[in-house]
């Protein structure tokens, strides 16, 4: 496995989403031919995401670009947190699943799926919100029919006990990295025309090592963990939390994989 390929993920997708930038986005992505994962909220109650005036025409659009090939994952239920729990991955402490009880969450996630099905929308996968979901909600969503989560440090996909395949996701920008499946997560609401300009200079130059969802499930779906992956991730959370002591949380999910995936 020696080769290095780039993921698109854009995060907080909304009918009252920043459309203006979105447009721009979206030109990009066609004429490069890239089709990102495209974190959809289905019942959005977060005032910060109410940037733009609601388009109607939003589920159309959903489901046209489910068509084209982008990959529509189930971004929560309404993206209102209600605890600071950190979850599995320990990269932020606010939540609208981690800590809950397992009934709580499996009617969030079922209104949730009910929604996107109400408009004829598939989940590709799962984005938690704010990265925060613990291990009920990865048994729930597998229950539910959806076994395929994008977070996690590691540098490669891998699937667990559970049948759950886990693509990665860890970086917040393109950067130049080793071999590896890097996911970029975006939120575009507040980016400016010269973001969008940077964006595309970056779709531009690493236009040969672009893949997509479906790809990387063909490729590496049935990859198990390994030490490394382990470390990988290790080191990489250390360095979000620029060096913090955070050994603690890591051992919940890096150090100790078989007590998260059932």
């Amino acid at each position: 496995m020696a080769e290095r390929r780039y993921l698109v993920r854009f995060d907080d997708i909304c009918p009252t989403m920043n459309w203006r930038v979105w447009d721009a986005i979206e030109a990009h992505l066609a004429r490069t031919g890239v089709r990102p994962i495209l974190a959809v909220v289905p019942d959005n109650r977060d005032p910060k995401l109410a940037v733009d005036v609601a388009r109607e025409d939003f589920w159309d659009r959903v489901r046209a670009w489910q068509a084209a090939g982008y990959a529509i994952a189930l971004h929560g239920h309404q993206h209102v947190y209600v605890n600071k729990d950190p979850g599995l991955i320990g990269v932020t402490r606010q939540s609208e699943f981690a800590g809950l009880p397992r009934g709580e969450q499996e009617a969030k996630l079922k209104k949730a799926l009910a929604i996107f099905a109400e408009h004829g929308v598939r989940a590709d996968a799962w984005v938690a919100p704010s990265h925060s979901f613990d291990r009920t909600t990865v048994e729930v969503l597998s229950d539910l029919g959806v076994t395929v989560i994008s977070d996690g440090l590691w540098t490669w996909p891998f699937t667990d006990a559970r049948g759950t395949t886990w693509i990665p996701q860890q970086l917040w920008g393109f950067r130049r990295r080793s071999s590896g499946v890097w996911t970029v997560c975006n939120h575009h609401n507040g980016w400016s025309d010269r973001r969008v300009a940077q964006f595309a200079e970056s779709l531009a130059l690493h236009a040969e090592e672009m893949t997509d969802l479906a790809t990387v499930l063909e490729s590496y779906a049935g990859r198990r963990l390994t030490a490394r992956d382990r470390w990988d991730a290790f080191r990489a959370l250390m360095w979000q939390h620029r060096l913090r002591p955070v050994l603690a949380r890591m051992g919940r999910l890096v150090l100790k994989p078989r007590r998260v995936t059932g």
